[in-house]
């Protein structure tokens, strides 16, 4: 499967990535790495995100991409700068992929139904840009919940979807 390029998909990883950055580089290192609440810390949620991107890059040379494969980095979790570090190594990998042609892969990701060989699925590079863009998403969610309830507020489209951030928006009267 090839195709046109993701630059989409491409420029969304980018975006939510910088706001990543921007969240971090206004936390102080206590409210990166304290559990805000007893699950987990941002620093935790943060690190999870990251190693999302990380397997992914290191599974495109093979065109393997072993979601399960996370190094599970603590030194990310606990330390804001060596986060934002990665964030910023991250979007430089990512800006490497600009121009480049969509191709397939294989991804592997356990997906909790009980123990077995692993699950190799077939799907494509911008497919999985797709995916960690609303991955990423997803845990900004999580992040600014926690924030919020340490009564910290973020940006109104941090942690927000694309699309409902489109829906929100004030519709024109001749739409």
């Amino acid at each position: 499967m090839t195709g046109s390029p993701p630059q989409l998909a491409l420029e969304g990883n980018r975006a939510v990535l910088r706001q990543g950055a921007t969240l971090l580089e206004g936390l102080t290192d206590e409210t990166f790495a304290s559990p805000q609440r007893s699950w987990a810390s941002i620093g935790v949620q943060y690190r999870h995100v990251l190693e999302h991107y990380h397997c992914f890059l290191e599974g495109l040379a093979a065109n393997r991409v072993n979601y399960d494969a996370r190094p599970r980095n603590e030194q990310i979790e606990r330390y804001r700068a060596a986060a934002l570090l990665a964030t910023w190594s991250t979007l430089d990998a990512l800006d490497a992929l600009e121009g480049s042609g969509d191709r397939t892969i294989s991804v592997q990701m356990d997906s909790g139904a009980g123990p077995g060989a692993p699950d190799w699925r077939s799907s494509s590079l911008g497919r999985e840009l797709q995916f960690l863009c609303s991955h990423t998403i997803h845990h900004f969610a999580l992040i600014k919940l926690l924030l919020e309830g340490v009564g910290l507020r973020l940006a109104p489209e941090f942690g927000v979807a694309p699309s409902t951030l489109a829906a929100q928006r004030p519709k024109s009267p001749t739409s």
